[in-house]
């Protein structure tokens, strides 16, 4: 009996410590590659968002306008608003990418929550990370999918490109387990945001949604009261 118990809790072990990223083999790309390269180039996009989840034992949902825009080289402001107008948050990064609250609804003013989505987005907008990625990688010679590696302050993010420098997701994680998987559609070239992005927090249980729509002049003058 004390075998087969000691057999089991072994067995557990050994699956808890397996490396999710295995068999990779590092390489060298034509073409340098840094994290500027990677960066979305945009003055302003609009997208239609939803966010799905819970938080504790509460669950959540909240659907509106996502804003991105980027005031030159000087700062950065992402705004989810309803469509009648309510800010849900507001968040900014200077030319430094330091990263501040403007606003924020009382139900999603949780330290975690925040640190959670500031974490999405400047993954999305590759800020706060090194010039130099930590390495390329390839984990499957017959996809040809280029794993571009970013340490993080805790874990790292894999950019998961094509051959034709489009990057088709982002991943978060640490060496035995995923933490956040954003999937684009279709991919999106170096330098450019998706059509849709769909974000998953494997571990925090929640999902944000986003579908790119044409400039909307009554959301954007909403969006503008705010910053």
């Amino acid at each position: 009996m004390r075998y087969f118990l000691f057999v089991s809790l072994s067995f557990f072990l050994l699956s808890c410590n397996k490396k999710i990223y295995q068999n990779s083999q590092e390489i060298q790309l034509s073409q340098s590659l840094t994290a500027p390269d990677l960066k979305p180039k945009f003055e302003k996009e609009l997208y239609r968002g939803v966010i799905d989840g819970k938080f504790g034992l509460k669950k959540f949902h909240f659907s509106g306008v996502l804003y991105m825009k980027n005031f030159g080289d000087t700062a950065t402001r992402v705004v989810f608003q309803s469509e009648m107008g309510s800010t849900f948050f507001d968040f900014g990064w200077d030319a430094k990418d330091s990263f501040m609250v403007h606003n924020i609804m009382e139900q999603m003013n949780k330290p975690a929550l925040i640190k959670t989505l500031k974490k999405d987005f400047e993954m999305l907008l590759v800020k706060n990370m090194a010039k130099q990625p930590k390495g390329i990688y390839n984990f499957d010679r017959n996809t040809r999918e280029n794993y571009i590696k970013f340490d993080l302050e805790k874990g790292f993010v894999y950019y998961i490109a094509d051959i034709s420098r489009n990057i088709i997701a982002i991943e978060n994680a640490d060496e035995s387990k995923k933490v956040v998987v954003m999937k684009m559609s279709p991919a999106s070239p170096f330098g450019q945001l998706a059509d849709k992005i769909n974000i998953k927090h494997l571990l925090a249980g929640f999902t944000i949604d986003l579908k790119k729509i044409k400039e909307d002049r009554n959301c954007l003058r909403m969006i503008f009261k705010e910053i």
